[in-house]
């Protein structure tokens, strides 16, 4: 169940692409070790949800109970009951409702980060300069990597594979401010297919600090009206961005 847990979470979320959904979909028809995950998962959850309103009501019976009774020293202990239980209620409701809200948009582009962006695919058409720069990036040396693309960022053969690794690599090591000058310059690239403004949503989620993710769902609206790079995943994502 461990395993399966994050996946699971991720479909009812609505995290998954729509490949993923139908994938996830057929192996609960045809994999009954997942199935029974998947039903234990949903049985909990609501398990939880039944046994949050039975507590509930059982505290609320015993505090009309309380309130009830003529006894004046059973009002200074249901005054005590009283504001416990209302506390307790609204970590309760707001627990729930983070629950029901699904994962946040920084939460969104972490996991992203984590499940496509830890090691980049090497382009055997590429120059030995930029091919040594995404094997440094795969090893982690993220210092080593921004040394080999800065000045592959100049030259008009590697210049735009050079600018959107950079822009990783600085996303990588969260730098932001340097991620999205990175993407902002490839978006003004005239390429076939430019992944400049998804990344910029991207790097704006992961740092979500003041209008951060109000301008990530702006751009993630553009993406998905034009259907430009990476508008399957901005459709699935912006129904988590509530600014």
């Amino acid at each position: 169940m461990n395993n399966s847990l994050n996946l699971i979470d991720d479909y009812f979320t609505g995290m998954l692409t729509d490949d993923e959904r139908k994938a996830f979909e057929q192996r609960c028809l045809t994999d009954s070790a997942f199935s029974k995950d998947v039903a234990t998962y949903i049985s909990l959850r609501d398990g939880l949800n039944a046994y949050l309103q039975q507590q509930r009501k059982e505290e609320f019976a015993k505090l009309h109970q309380e309130l009830s009774a003529p006894a004046k020293p059973a009002k200074i202990v249901s005054f005590k009951r009283i504001t416990l239980l209302a506390a307790a209620s609204v970590l309760l409701i707001v627990g729930w409702f983070a629950f029901l809200r699904g994962p946040s948009p920084q939460k969104i582009a972490d996991q992203y980060i984590a499940a496509n962006l830890n090691t980049l695919g090497l382009n055997m058409g590429s120059s030995d300069s930029l091919q040594a720069g995404i094997a440094a990036y795969n090893s982690k040396a993220y210092d080593r990597a921004e040394q080999l693309f800065v000045p592959l960022t100049v030259k008009t053969e590697t210049a735009s594979e050079a600018i959107k690794y950079l822009g990783l690599t600085h996303l990588a090591i969260k730098q932001y401010d340097e991620a999205l000058k990175n993407f902002d310059q490839l978006s003004a690239m005239p390429l076939y297919t430019n992944p400049g403004q998804f990344y910029k949503a991207l790097t704006l989620m992961a740092r979500s600090q003041g209008s951060d993710t109000k301008q990530a769902k702006e751009i993630l609206e553009h993406i998905i009206n034009k259907n430009l790079y990476g508008s399957q995943e901005a459709r699935n994502w912006i129904k988590h961005i509530k600014n």
